[in-house]
């Protein structure tokens, strides 16, 4: 029978192990909600992902055309993935790299401090944030590239051109459309973007966004655009 000095030690140690479990679980980058098909490519190789799958660096994230996933890395930063999207954690951590490849992602970053970054990254442009709530997607491709849009809901975004690096500040209720991936046009207000889902939270409600691009063509001015 334990004694109550032994039992109290006994307590601590589980309340300590309890905490410790608590800080390695919301270490993890994992997927913390999916629906449809939604695959994970690691080293060549084809995962089919699942609720709490673990994530590592270097994976590719695919969904399908019925596809939609919500990612947790690190327990600051939060991804939702639309269908038909294709990005690579390129590096995790205190660091933070995404490409975006096909598709469209939200992302929701917590105030991040220090040497702390987060940007998404496409083969023309890239999107930096120290906390922000915001969207990008793949438009039409009108010219030799496919256009690039991007939204903000809190906070403020720099987008730049890797070719030119020349940027532009995106503030909380603009959007910008980059024609081509090659040139940066005036952040301004959308009514388009009234429609996007910002929900990550499937317990607060839905979160499948139902918004089509082809809203936002509809919502461009000629002048901004060409």
């Amino acid at each position: 029978m334990l004694t109550n000095q032994t039992a109290l030690k006994t307590a601590y140690i589980l309340f300590f192990l309890a905490i410790l479990t608590g800080f390695i679980l919301q270490a993890e980058n994992s997927i913390t909600y999916l629906e449809g098909d939604v695959f994970i490519i690691r080293e060549n190789e084809e995962i089919f992902a699942d609720f709490g799958t673990e994530l590592l660096e270097k994976d590719s994230i695919q969904t399908g055309e019925d596809g939609l996933v919500i990612i947790d890395l690190d327990g600051s930063r939060t991804l939702k993935m639309k269908e038909n999207s294709f990005m690579v954690l390129t590096e995790t951590g205190n660091t933070t790299s995404l490409d975006l490849n096909r598709g469209s992602l939200f992302s929701k970053v917590s105030k991040l401090g220090g040497t702390s970054s987060f940007s998404v990254r496409t083969e023309s442009v890239v999107a930096g944030v120290r906390g922000t709530e915001f969207f990008i997607a793949f438009g039409n491709t009108v010219e030799e590239n496919p256009d690039i849009w991007l939204c903000v809901n809190e906070g403020t975004v720099e987008v730049a051109l890797t070719e030119t690096d020349e940027s532009v500040l995106v503030n909380q209720g603009e959007g910008i459309t980059i024609p081509g991936g090659s040139r940066l046009t005036d952040p301004r207000y959308y009514e388009w973007t009234e429609d996007l889902n910002w929900n990550t939270d499937p317990d607060s409600g839905p979160v499948e966004d139902r918004t089509s691009l082809e809203g936002l063509y509809s919502d461009l001015l000629d002048q901004d655009y060409f």
